[in-house]
Order: structure tokens, then sequence, then C-alpha cells
């Protein structure tokens, strides 16, 4: 690193350097209980978690991550030379080891490797993290390989750095709260700004603009928009199509501060529309506050699922015909295209369903698809992320689920 640009950083960080020090804790804790002595973290999201690192291009020839060291409780990151300035501008990142991007990768993991080793590492019970969107997993390997050759038990283990981010500090709920603040304003002045006339593009940049101008980053993924016949395009990105009375537009976008985000979604009639979108929303506007109701801390997070269901049951809503999708994710740290964490209130596998402890932050989502030939549009909905406290679940991101109308 360049320690003139470290003593030259002179902006306000994310978190203090008790933060770091509290989840390096955390993660020899979780490395112990595993019976691991040490883990190569190459997820993006989870080596951000541990350093406060952050890059925009995860690319299939790129060596980064870090080695973390159970015993000491440190760390080495590693990079190549391209990115000085990038890890001089990390505070966190005290010891880096560099290689050159001249070379192949394949000879960049085996260069890294063996470093590793000389240092005494990457020996014992090693965990290597072979999915994240981050280093190719023929990289990891090749690195793990090494480490095998040299006496090492290495096991792939992507999930054990997720499970401990999954309750999250103080801190990062005041993050989060301001992420769930700064999304309700933006889904505001989006609302504000739709009329007739106006293209998806237009109301895609005002929401941009609110996120930015109070402080986020980019959204935690791409902003889904759609309007029309396109209100039922889930996971579209705005067109030119411009907005016209009758329609049914639906806005989903993730507020990301400091990587942290909170997911909300609505949908809005441009002026008068067919009344039996209204009835449908209506129906569902309860669902929110029902899964408040439903759920304890200590509750599987499963007990979410079962609230929702419970309410689309007797809302009278033909669930067979009318549903898209109606369910959640677990929520943390954003680097696209990997915005939400694994854990599903219709778990995966049964696992995968965590106690719903304070901390823990998650989105639902209630989305429709409508091929009944409605005038306005083919489908929308609503989503809201929720924070488990210790007195119960509270909705982040209140505001009218009903099909609100714009444009007037």
């Amino acid at each position: 690193m360049d320690q003139g640009i470290r003593e030259a950083i002179d902006w306000e960080q994310p978190f203090p350097d008790e933060e770091y020090a509290e989840r390096r804790a955390r993660v020899k804790s979780a490395l112990e209980r595993a019976g691991y002595d040490g883990i190569l973290v190459t997820a993006p999201r989870d080596y951000h978690y541990l350093t406060g690192h952050d890059h925009i291009w995860q690319y299939r020839h790129a060596v980064i991550g870090l080695y973390f060291d159970t015993k000491s409780s440190s760390f080495v990151f590693f990079d190549n030379t391209s990115h000085r300035v990038l890890i001089s501008n990390t505070p966190q990142v005290t010891d880096i080891l560099y290689h050159s991007r001249s070379i192949p990768a394949a000879e960049q993991a085996t260069e890294l490797a063996a470093k590793l080793l000389a240092r005494g590492w990457g020996r014992g019970r090693v965990a290597i993290q072979t999915w994240g969107y981050g280093c190719h997993p023929d990289h990891v390997r090749a690195i793990g390989r090494c480490f095998a050759e040299a006496g090492a038990e290495v096991v792939e283990d992507s999930d054990l750095l997720e499970d401990v981010r999954l309750y999250k500090s103080p801190r990062e709920i005041a993050v989060m709260r301001q992420a769930a603040e700064i999304s309700i304003a933006a889904m505001e002045a989006a609302r504000d700004f739709m009329r007739p006339g106006v293209a998806e593009t237009e109301v895609d940049a005002v929401v941009c603009y609110e996120l930015m101008k109070r402080g986020c980053g980019h959204p935690g993924i791409r902003n889904m928009f759609g309007s029309g016949p396109r209100s039922g395009c889930h996971h579209g990105p705005a067109t030119h199509r411009k907005l016209r009375q009758g329609d049914v537009v639906h806005v989903d976008f993730s507020a990301s501060l400091h990587r942290y985000h909170a997911n909300i979604s609505r949908s809005f009639a441009v002026g008068e529309i067919d009344p039996r979108w209204h009835d449908l929303f209506d129906r569902s506007a309860g669902c929110s506050q029902a899964i408040v109701d439903g759920v304890r801390p200590g509750d599987p997070f499963s007990k979410v699922q079962e609230a929702a269901d419970a309410f689309i049951a007797a809302s009278g809503v033909d669930r067979a015909r009318y549903e898209w999708f109606i369910g959640g994710y677990t929520l943390g740290i954003a680097f696209p295209p990997d915005w939400v964490h694994r854990h599903r209130p219709e778990p995966f596998e049964p696992t995968d369903d965590p106690a719903m402890k304070p901390g823990m932050v998650f989105n639902f989502e209630v989305q429709y698809d409508v091929f009944d030939g409605w005038p306005g549009g083919s489908g929308g909905g609503w989503i809201d992320s929720y924070l488990m406290t210790e007195n119960g679940l509270e909705i982040l991101t209140e505001m009218p689920r009903n099909l609100v109308a714009v444009g007037a």
C-alpha cells in the first residue's frame, strides 16, 4: 500500500475500528466452533464485512480476497497491483500480498498459496469459499489444492461468514434504518413525479438521484420498473416507454448505504383504473402487518411464511391464479448481482431455517401476475423490509401498500 495515500484519508469511515474488531472476534468464534484453523475468504460481501474494502468489478481472472487465521484472529488481504490506490484507501487493510496482474490467474493462485504457506497458514483444517461472485471457483480450488498438498484438510464452506453476518450489530442496524428512510423518500419522490407522458427511465432517474442525493451509493441491484403491459416484468429494467392514463406502474429498488440495503417496492395507478386492480391490492395490503403480528423473537424464519400464507388464504385472492411470488430473503451486504442472502422464510433446505433473533433483517414481497386481460397492466405488487428487535418485528419501509393513484 501507499502510506502517503493512507495518511491523506480525510473522509469519515462508515464504521469505527471497534466495529471491525468485534466482527473479527465473531468470525474467530465461528471458526473455532466449526473446527477450522483458517478460512480463505473470496466472496466480496464477506471480505467487505471484515475490512470495509469496496470495489465494483468482479471479473473472472481476479484473485482477490483475504485469508483469516483463527489462532491469531488476524488476516492478510491479497489482490493484484492494479488496486494499490484502492487498497491504500481501505484503513482496515494493514497487511497485503500483491501479485502481478500480468501473469495468468492460475499462476497468481499458486503463488498466493505459497506465500500463505510460508507464513504457516493454510495448514490444519482450512475452509475455502467457492461461491460468491468473486474469485473464480477454479482459482479458489487451485489454492485449496496447494494447501492440501502441504497436508491440510480443505473444506468448501461458503456459508460460515454469512451466518455470522445474519444478526446485525447496533451500528449495522443504524445504517440499515438510514437506508430504509432514504428508500421511502425516494419512493415518494418517484410517486410525486409520475404522470402521463414521462418515460420509465425518467422516473428511474428520479429514484437514483434521490438515493444518492441523500447519501446512498448505487442501489443494491439495478432498479426494476414496469408500466402498463410491462407492469408484471418483475425483474425488468426501465425502458423508454411513456406512462399513460390508466396504467399500473410497478417500482422496485433497494437503497444501499455503505452496501447495507433496504428493499422496497410499490405499485401505482396513473389516474383512474379498472377497479379490479384496486381490489387485488386492497386485499393484500394488510399482509405486512399480519407478518408482524404473527411472529415473535426466537421463532424460526419459516414462521414468517406461515403468517403470510394464512393472511393471503383469508384474503380471498385466488393465489393459484394470480401469485407470481409471495416470499422473501434475508438482507445484509449487497454486491450485485448477489444482493440478497440465501435464507428464505420458505427455506430451500430444512437446515436454512434460522431463529429470528434481534438484528435479523429481511424483505417480504407479495407480487402478482394478471393474465386475465384487465386494462392497464400485467401485474404488480409490494415489498417491505423488516427488522427483528427484542420486542418483535418492525417494518422498516412503512408506506401505503394499496394501489395509490398518481399523476392527477
